[in-house]
């Protein structure tokens, strides 16, 4: 998801993956998970067969922790700060776990489009000491957004295929 805000000066493109479900909705899946396994492994165990029950706890302990995981990853976002001087990117979840600050004037968007569209666009910040990847958990359409978005604002996009409108 792309999200763009102006202030008077500058701009902010927030980024975020999109989003199936919420942190709530992925606890009740895992419940509902660890409700259906652990009945039939504890139905099995008193069949006789109870060596399934460490695989199971093993299962459902290994599910929730890998949709955590997810969960964790999808609430993760970018945020860009567009001033006239400067450009600042910062990455994480809940807090800003990176910087990167590049001066606007050395500043070009490197688009990169696969030779045989299939593979994704990728899209990175670049100046000549520094280039930082954006969007990188952004699907196709947001992609072009984020590209337009930075050109809207003002930043000089190269790509690979000029040719291509």
């Amino acid at each position: 998801m792309v999200v763009t805000t102006y202030n008077n000066r500058s701009t902010i493109i927030t980024l975020s993956p999109n989003r199936s479900a919420t942190w709530q909705q992925t606890k009740w899946g895992i419940a509902v998970m660890v409700f259906v396994v652990m009945t039939i492994a504890i139905a099995w165990s008193f069949v006789g067969a109870w060596i399934v029950l460490p695989f199971a706890g093993i299962e459902v302990g290994l599910f929730a922790y890998l949709m955590y995981r997810v969960s964790i990853f999808t609430h993760t976002q970018q945020t860009i700060y567009i001033d006239p001087t400067v450009v600042n990117v910062e990455v994480g979840y809940r807090k800003k776990q990176s910087l990167a600050e590049m001066s606007r004037a050395q500043l070009n968007v490197f688009y990169s489009e696969s030779e045989n569209n299939w593979e994704l666009p990728r899209i990175a910040l670049c100046t000549h000491k520094h280039k930082q990847e954006v969007g990188e958990f952004l699907n196709l359409d947001d992609r072009k957004k984020l590209k337009d978005a930075l050109q809207s604002a003002g930043l000089i996009i190269c790509r690979n295929k000029w040719w291509i409108s």
